[in-house]
């Protein structure tokens, strides 16, 4: 049994379940997109959780003593806890389904890093190719969707929204995707002498899906590269001390031009205001959710979470955590994705790039809960991980 697994926790079983996991994502946006199928279950989620069951069962019998499980006990604890609560407050079969859903893609994160965190860097090189092949094939599918307005290919379907993500199942997929991919490209370029093209490519796909997480990504990381230009300290706090400068001087123009970027920015922004513009109308959904607890939460719940993310999900991802997993959950979460990624000592672009994911998870969420988006996120920072550690004798 141990062997099977092995297998599939190996270069080749991770570049397999690459290739299927986007396939079938594509696969599923096809049937709800083209054919208007609606059905309970669709292949994307089959695959996803047959890898949660797998990675959870590997967990149990060869991995429950590993130095990360302890995360993983506390989440089950909490969950289990709140079952408890909720079956004898006679809470009905559909809400203890959902937090039983949003349960296993919470958990996906930390069951598989624990499953890789010890290959090698090499072992890792597989599946890592495998997203690239995905990433430059899709951008050509990208590009062919613009050139003929193909809805298929478009970020928001039936919409008169600007963006386009080819096969990827949802805008938030690829945007944590292709920021992902640029990241591991630009280190590439940065450290080890890779051409500047495939970084490029990478910007050219984030620009097109037509995301603020994407936008937001792309000003960064042109702000990290003009401060590497720039490579002077003396050079580097002039530059930001003249661009806060500009922004501040400019920031009624700036923000009429990032309003207009968008066909329903001028509608929300004189609606709701700037701050309902920038998070796409989650600050209201936090707001309502925020009345919610106020008026139905105990102690208990705060501490353990509880909520159902059918009826409120506020999408600013650490914020999801708390209401899932209540303030020891949001802890562990904190507490491990530091040791987890920063537990030895790194380069400072790893971890602005780290941050930088984080920063866009927390304002437009959908990370931890994806498996989709966790997988990646967990097989690129293991691997920067394993190519950027800086050593004591470096």
């Amino acid at each position: 049994m141990q062997k099977l697994y092995s297998n599939l926790i190996s270069a080749k079983g991770l570049a397999v379940f690459s290739g299927l996991l986007f396939l079938l994502n594509f696969l599923s946006k096809f049937l709800k997109e083209i054919c208007s199928v609606r059905i309970p279950v669709y292949p994307s989620t089959v695959l996803k959780f047959l890898a949660v069951a797998l990675l959870l069962i590997y967990f149990v019998m060869y991995l429950k003593t590993k130095k990360f499980a302890r995360y993983i006990y506390i989440l089950i604890l909490l969950f289990g806890i709140d079952l408890i609560i909720k079956s004898f407050q006679e809470i009905s079969f559909d809400i203890l389904y959902s937090r039983s859903y949003y349960f296993f893609k919470g958990i996906f994160l930390f069951l598989f890093f624990i499953a890789i965190k010890d290959l090698d860097k090499k072992d890792l090189e597989k599946p890592i190719k495998i997203l690239f092949f995905i990433g430059k094939l899709n951008l050509l599918l990208i590009l062919i969707g613009a050139a003929f307005d193909i809805n298929l290919f478009q970020s928001y379907p039936h919409t008169d929204r600007f963006g386009y993500n080819g096969i990827m199942a949802e805008p938030g997929i690829s945007s944590y995707f292709y920021i992902l991919l640029t990241s591991i490209a630009y280190v590439r370029y940065r450290y080890q002498n890779d051409t500047y093209w495939t970084t490029i490519f990478m910007l050219i796909a984030t620009a097109f899906l037509g995301t603020k997480s994407g936008y937001l990504y792309i000003g960064i990381l042109i702000f990290i590269h003009l401060l590497y230009i720039l490579k002077k300290t003396a050079y580097q706090i002039s530059f930001v001390a003249v661009l806060l400068t500009t922004a501040i001087l400019l920031k009624d123009k700036l923000i009429q031009i990032a309003i207009n970027s968008f066909n329903f920015g001028t509608y929300l922004y004189e609606k709701h205001g700037l701050i309902t513009f920038i998070t796409s109308k989650r600050d209201l959904l936090l707001e309502d959710t925020i009345g919610y607890i106020s008026e139905n939460w105990t102690v208990v719940q705060y501490m353990i979470g509880g909520m159902d993310f059918r009826k409120h999900r506020v999408e600013f991802e650490f914020i999801d955590v708390f209401l899932f997993f209540g303030l020891i959950g949001f802890f562990v979460y904190i507490i491990a994705l530091k040791k987890m990624f920063l537990s030895t000592k790194q380069k400072v672009l790893y971890v602005l790039f780290l941050l930088t994911v984080l920063l866009i998870s927390s304002l437009s969420g959908n990370l931890f809960f994806s498996i989709t988006n966790s997988f990646c996120f967990v097989l690129v920072f293991i691997y920067l991980n394993k190519s950027l550690t800086v050593t004591k004798s470096a």
